[in-house]
């Protein structure tokens, strides 16, 4: 029988700002602006919510760690505390060149600010507020084990002690105990961008940029406190050498220690012809760097590699996409007003397409073992021997990279093989949209839509296999989403 109290949070987030623009002249105008937010601190309701004191001696175990509770003993009611220096400027301009009426140059540059995902999770760090217990009837298969109408029986519950969890040194631990960081700043990135735009014809627009943005406490996987020190990674009894032996894990949840990177050029022109056709081209030269695992990343991302070396996971984002290039077109037929029905029939259509080509997606090489012996909570990566990157030429969907590049490190080792060390193939797609609007009475309107994603139905192959021992390791076995045509009709009144 499992027994769960009910876990109640609630969470608030302020943010006050003041804007204005400023119009200097007839060519330069400016946009200025401060912004100051707070994410408040999530609450439980009866104060169900644990910590976890870091070096506060157990009694149990002799060894420093003892998990804690909300308004218990001075431990604070809530989940970390408020950052109240959240203070965010920005600044733009946008300026006509004196002596090219039709070039436009724009720039501006701010600090923003995001709210943890601490706040949105549900039942984290509730440890010592749920229970369970077995109820044992002789003859279990003609007796119930118990009656409904005289309610479940009582079942002991630990005391939130500073015990509480815990096992004497030598014993196995079956307690995780996860919680949030107390002292946790909140995300905050660095976004500025310049760029000129000029007409160069009637309805011809050109747009050359430069974009950035550098992120600094960004919202990591889980973080283990509980790793065996990599001075002490050896053969034997790992537990007791971990940190705090009297728990299986002590993890801080989504810490905020991530960091990124991401600069990018681009060119966008759009055209717009006569009688309803439009076209816009834009290609984006980009690089970004980061030091955690998003949860779409291909390789495993679950958490750091090495928590005491945090360096080895900085790489290309799993979501780095160095070349990308859109090309999006578009037709609107004209209407037929002096021929109701011919209008019915072939007036007001909406064609479109939109077409993307873009670099493949990072990926990570793991280990099919870990054989650290060190409690280590991310996936393990190989040592890296040589250039693993075939010639173009000698690539193929059943050898997609060299094998032989990659080796299981020596046991009780971490790999050196980086995070992101290969990518997969190319992508391409085109999807198309017909569609149209039929104004059946002066109330009643249909929509009628036609979509075709991937058209063309253009084989996207899928990153290879990355597990090194796996049996499909360097082969690509799957594709993405073939040719899908989706009808839709709406009914507006």
């Amino acid at each position: 029988v499992n027994v769960s109290d009910e876990i109640s949070s609630r969470a608030y987030y302020w943010a006050w700002y003041v804007q204005d623009d400023w119009r200097v002249s007839d060519r330069l105008t400016l946009n200025a602006g401060f912004r100051w937010e707070a994410e408040l601190p999530r609450r439980v309701d009866g104060d169900r919510q644990n910590s976890f004191d870091r070096s506060a001696v157990n009694p149990v175990s002799g060894t420093p760690g003892v998990v804690t509770f909300s308004g218990k003993n001075g431990v604070p009611r809530q989940a970390f505390n408020t950052d109240l220096n959240n203070f965010g400027p920005r600044l733009g301009l946008a300026y006509r060149l004196p002596f090219a009426r039709e070039t436009v140059i724009r720039a501006g540059g701010g600090i923003f600010y995001g709210p943890t995902v601490s706040n949105t999770i549900g039942d984290a760090a509730s440890t010592g507020f749920s229970t369970s217990a077995s109820l044992v009837v002789p003859q279990a298969d003609l007796l119930s084990s118990l009656q409904l109408r005289n309610g479940f029986p009582e079942m002991d519950r630990p005391a939130l002690d500073d015990g509480f969890g815990a096992v004497a040194r030598g014993q196995k631990p079956s307690l995780s105990v996860g919680f949030f960081e107390q002292d946790r700043p909140t995300p905050l990135s660095y976004q500025y961008n310049i760029n000129m735009q000029r007409e160069v014809s009637k309805g011809t627009v050109v747009e050359v940029g430069y974009m950035a943005n550098v992120s600094h406490h960004l919202t990591a996987n889980d973080l283990t406190l509980n790793q065996v020190p990599t001075a002490q990674m050896g053969p034997g009894d790992a537990q007791a050498r971990r940190p705090f032996p009297q728990f299986s894990n002590v993890y801080i949840i989504n810490p905020a220690i991530g960091n990124s990177t991401y600069h990018a050029g681009y060119i966008k022109a759009e055209k717009r012809f006569a009688r309803g056709v439009s076209f816009l081209a834009h290609y984006t030269w980009s690089k970004f760097l980061d030091d955690v695992a998003a949860s779409n990343e291909y390789g495993d991302p679950q958490s750091y590699m090495n928590a005491y070396d945090r360096r080895l996971d900085k790489s290309l984002s799993g979501t780095d996409v160095p070349h990308r290039t859109v090309i999006s077109f578009l037709y609107e037929a004209p209407h037929f007003r002096s021929d109701r029905k011919l209008d019915a029939l072939a007036g007001g259509w909406k064609l479109g397409a939109f077409g993307t080509w873009q670099s493949g997606a990072p990926f990570t090489v793991v280990t099919l073992a870990n054989t650290t012996n060190a409690f280590s909570a991310g996936p393990q990566r190989p040592n890296l021997i040589s250039n693993p990157v075939l010639p173009a030429g000698q690539r193929s969907p059943g050898r997609w990279f060299d094998t032989a590049a990659f080796a299981d490190p020596a046991q009780f080792q971490f790999g050196n093989s980086p995070r992101s060390v290969l990518r997969g193939p190319f992508q391409q797609n085109l999807d198309v949209t017909l569609a149209k609007e039929f104004q059946i009475t002066e109330r009643y309107r249909t929509d009628l839509r036609c979509e075709i994603y991937n058209a063309l139905n253009h084989a996207n192959l899928d990153v290879p296999g990355h597990t090194l021992g796996a049996s499909d390791f360097g082969s690509i076995l799957s594709s993405r989403n073939p040719r899908t045509v989706q009808l839709g009709l709406r009914l507006s009144f």
